[in-house]
């Protein structure tokens, strides 16, 4: 039997970084470290329902440049099972 490439959801949008001061409280001007984390709420839904088990795939378009790779290196972790529509200015 063929195995099905059906996919349960399509997420088309942006994505992006997040950044989150670890400070709690904090005024940004005395943030002294942050930590990362893939955002965009097409991302976020994408990631969210892999978690959950679906087979998932996203379609947006990310920089050739360090936050880029970041978030296709994320998105490759997370979403590894289900196929990824990702360009770059490069592709």
């Amino acid at each position: 039997m063929a195995q099905s490439k059906t996919l349960d959801l399509i997420a088309i949008g942006r994505s992006s970084v997040d950044l989150y001061g670890q400070q709690v409280g904090g005024r940004l001007e005395d943030m002294a470290s942050f930590s990362k984390a893939v955002g965009g709420s097409p991302t976020n839904i994408a990631i969210g329902t892999a978690r959950l088990g679906l087979k998932s795939g996203l379609i947006t378009r990310v920089g050739d440049e360090h936050m880029g790779r970041f978030i296709r290196e994320q998105l490759e972790r997370e979403v590894s099972t289900s196929p990824l529509f990702i360009r770059t200015k490069r592709d």
